[in-house]
């Protein structure tokens, strides 16, 4: 069953054939696919040229990339109106404290988006040009989206210190957001500190694999 903190509405569901015929061409080698091989007719298509893993990893960053825009516009929509408790400040835009917590977190969340388009463009125009990407570009790829995702994090933990403590109310989107995105940064394949590991061993020349999905 799925019982969790965040993306409640995505469930996890586990279906069981027996005696089920399948025929060959339903099924797909991930093993191959990792290295570029697929069992498709539409080769010439860029699609089916691009590299496996990176995709798929980069697939993972998109939501993150709005849930983090979306928290940021939210708070800064209502800066103007809302005051800081127990402080002078009659509203959270005139503070120079606030005023730092939106520009980094504005930052991150950038960061965040060029590093996501920087790896969608290199997967695309290598599958443009019919070429695969080498494994220390799919390693740049995967950590780049792991520091990414983490970033999001970072840019909504500061979002939520700075919008106080009415975010977590269960009215507000901001504590859904802050939720499925803390949730969704937990999935293993886009884990920063593997992917760092994986990107750093490729940049040394350092031959022990420690995971297969690059």
């Amino acid at each position: 069953m799925w019982f969790v903190t965040g993306m409640r509405g995505t469930a996890s569901n586990c279906l069981v054939a027996e005696d089920a015929f399948v025929p060959e061409h339903r099924v797909m080698s991930v093993p191959a696919a990792i290295e570029g091989h697929y069992q498709t007719p539409f080769t010439g298509e860029s699609l089916y040229r691009s590299a496996f893993v990176p995709l798929l990893t980069l697939v993972l960053a998109g939501p993150q990339l709005g849930m983090g825009r979306a928290a940021l516009d939210l708070v800064l929509a209502k800066a103007a109106k809302k005051p800081i408790s127990y402080t002078f400040f009659e509203s959270q835009a005139e503070s120079v404290a606030f005023q730092l917590q939106m520009a980094d977190a504005a930052t991150k969340v950038d960061v965040a988006a060029l590093l996501c388009y920087r790896a969608a463009a290199d997967i695309d125009d290598a599958a443009a040009r019919g070429e695969y990407l080498d494994y220390r570009a799919r390693a740049r790829v995967r950590a780049d989206t792991g520091y990414a995702v983490q970033s999001v994090v970072d840019a909504l933990t500061i979002l939520m210190n700075a919008h106080g403590a009415g975010g977590f109310a269960d009215t507000s989107p901001l504590q859904r957001i802050w939720r499925d995105c803390n949730v969704a940064a937990r999935h293993a394949v886009v884990s920063p500190t593997v992917s760092a590991e994986v990107y750093g061993k490729a940049l040394l020349g350092v031959d022990e694999k420690i995971t297969p999905l690059v």
